[in-house]
């Protein structure tokens, strides 16, 4: 195919002349584009400067992210047409450095807070995101062996002007050395365009065995990620060089770059790209091993522990072991790779979301969402309470006259659920890994709008701050007749509250439930018994506070769950088993991603 080469500022003033698409009669959705190949011309002699102005760049072949199909997060007004969000990226090499360059168009730029960066976390802000997989094996997103040499470079507007390297596979982050990588970004607020421009030396990118040289092929991916709202901590959309290839956005599909001698050796024609290496084994498990994972908790059940047996004994050799594989897969599951796909979740990125949900652990996730919705469509019998351990955290609460949900979180909960739920309760609203936005919105919109209790308010797409009804720590709410629900706890000194809050929760002739949070002290809970706790083990005075409400049986919460903070290791399955026979003679149920247990209420 023949090549087009323009200056810099040509394709950058190309974005200002952008208009919105013809409005009409519904199209058919468009074929979906051919796989990027990137080529990369020498800097030569010529002199450029880390400065965010791209006057002194030459003309080269553009990387273009202006289509349509490119976008991610096109619903609820997220995006109208190019002057949202739209973005052209030019590449130059030399032996020591490559050189980057990305002119966006963003009608309102975002830059980020001047006290805010931490690399251990996400930063909010727009910003432009390489990167590179040199051995060109990444499959995957997940724990996918051929990204332990990827590497990736955040790059965005801060007072710094640093360059960031991530290393999603281990959860870690850094900050390159300023004296060889440099990073500059000026935003032009007249025109609506930001230009990013860096400089990232070779050795940052290869790994010792490779250098730099004409013919070398790497795999690349381009993501721009725009944040619209000043409140919100997550993108609302996002450009992706190769995500307009195929109908869902595979996290695991890379475009491919070569770096060449020189234009006039190409004679306007592409050079042939080597395959991508084939690869000994699949890079996460395959379908097959996780429907032989669900097939193994259907035939060994949860059980009920109340110390007449050892621990081990009573859950039994297999379940043990099948236990222990969930555990293996969940410990090894990158952090930010889950707190991604909960902000593709939170913010209906569907294709994104279908993507990473179509191998590996997510794809378990959905399976065991599946099993949740048909076995919770079965009738509860009369003075019951059946709950569920949503895969991805959270639970879910039938009885015969109510459903409701508590930190529900995860994928397709508002096609699967939402119909049914009759309330909402968050004891931590501002965890992103512990609520469903999307679920959230369609109870807010509902006729009657469905109650979500929260005691802090939050970002929620559509729905005002000021508009959310915010529990008071020591008050009771009825929602229903019959149904009562009683924040717990009480304001600091202050006035402010607590990260987390815990409640009571009283059904009409059904089980009584307690969600003890991480904050509850045992003062601030009623000795009344209760028919089931949902007990969070980070909790300092647990112990103390299931010997004084004295509860049916105790569900621990955050089993099976990623770790979403840096600075928060996650509770190991063995933590889990000491804590059941600490807890004697209080009976315990260890439930699984997608398990259930029936509580009735007492006489």
């Amino acid at each position: 195919m023949p090549l087009r080469f323009v200056p810099a500022l040509a394709l950058t003033a190309a974005l200002l002349a952008q208009n919105p698409p013809p409005s009409g009669p519904a199209q058919r959705p468009p074929d979906p584009m051919l796989m990027p190949q990137v080529l990369v011309l020498p800097r030569g002699d010529r002199e450029l400067k880390v400065d965010g102005s791209l006057i002194d760049w030459p003309e080269l072949p553009g990387i273009r992210l202006d289509d349509q199909r490119q976008m991610s997060g096109t619903a609820q007004g997220a995006f109208r047409d190019g002057s949202d969000l739209s973005a052209v990226a030019f590449m130059a090499w030399d032996e020591e450095a490559l050189w980057i360059s990305c002119a966006v168009k963003d009608d309102w730029h975002r830059a980020l807070d001047a006290n805010t960066l931490m690399v251990t976390e996400i930063p909010a802000a727009d910003s432009v995101v390489l990167t590179f997989d040199p051995e060109r094996d990444t499959r995957s997103n997940g724990a996918d062996p051929g990204r332990r040499e990827d590497r990736e470079f955040w790059l965005a507007d801060e007072n710094g002007r640093e360059v960031v390297q991530w290393d999603r596979l281990r959860g870690s982050a850094r900050v390159l050395d300023g004296a060889t990588a440099r990073m500059v970004v000026l935003h032009d607020k007249e025109h609506g365009i930001t230009n990013y421009e860096a400089r990232i030396p070779w050795p940052e990118i290869l790994p010792a065995s490779m250098k730099p040289a004409i013919g070398l092929v790497l795999d690349l991916q381009i993501v721009v990620n725009d944040f619209d709202e000043a409140t919100d901590s997550m993108p609302q959309t996002r450009s992706g060089l190769t995500f307009g290839v195929s109908p869902v956005v595979d996290p695991g599909l890379f475009a491919s770059m070569m770096l060449v001698g020189d234009a006039a050796a190409l004679s306007g024609v592409v050079p042939e790209f080597p395959p991508k290496p084939g690869l000994a084994a699949p890079p996460v498990p395959p379908a097959d091993y996780w429907r032989q994972l669900s097939a193994e908790l259907v035939q060994q059940p949860p059980v009920l522990f109340d110390g007449s047996n050892p621990v081990a004994q009573t859950l039994g050799a297999k379940r043990l072991t099948t236990l222990e594989k969930i555990e293996a897969e969940i410990d090894r599951f990158p952090r930010v790779d889950f707190l991604e796909f909960h902000h593709r979740i939170h913010r209906r990125m569907s294709r994104e979301v279908a993507g990473i949900a179509g191998r590996g652990l997510p794809a378990w996730w959905q399976l065991q969402l599946e099993s949740v919705a048909k076995n919770a469509a079965d009738p509860v019998e009369a003075s019951a309470l059946r709950v569920f351990k949503l895969p991805m955290g959270g639970w879910l609460f039938r009885s015969q006259q109510q459903t409701f949900v508590v930190d529900a979180a995860g994928a397709e909960l508002a096609q699967r659920l939402g119909g049914a739920i009759d309330f909402c309760v968050l004891t931590t609203p501002m965890d992103l890994v512990r609520r469903n936005d999307q679920l959230l919105v369609r109870m807010f919109f509902a006729k009657p709008p469905r109650p979500m209790i929260t005691h802090i308010a939050f970002h929620l797409p559509a729905v005002p701050m000021d508009k959310m009804t915010l529990a008071v720590p020591g008050q009771l709410y009825e929602l229903s007749p019959g149904v009562r629900v009683q924040a717990l706890g009480k304001a600091l000194a202050d006035g402010s509250v607590t990260w987390s809050c815990s409640y009571r929760i009283q059904l009409p002739g059904g089980p009584s439930v307690l969600l003890v949070g991480a904050n509850l002290h045992a003062a601030e809970v009623d000795a009344a018994p209760v028919d089931v706790m949902v007990l969070s083990p980070r909790n300092p005075e647990a112990l103390d506070i299931v010997r004084k409400v004295t509860p049916g049986v105790v569900l621990l919460d955050d089993a099976f769950a990623c770790q979403s903070r840096p600075d928060t290791a996650r509770i190991q399955l063995r933590s889990f088993l000491a804590m059941q026979t600490e807890l004697l003679p209080t009976p315990t149920v260890l439930l699984a991603p997608g398990e259930s247990w029936t509580v009735r209420a007492s006489k």
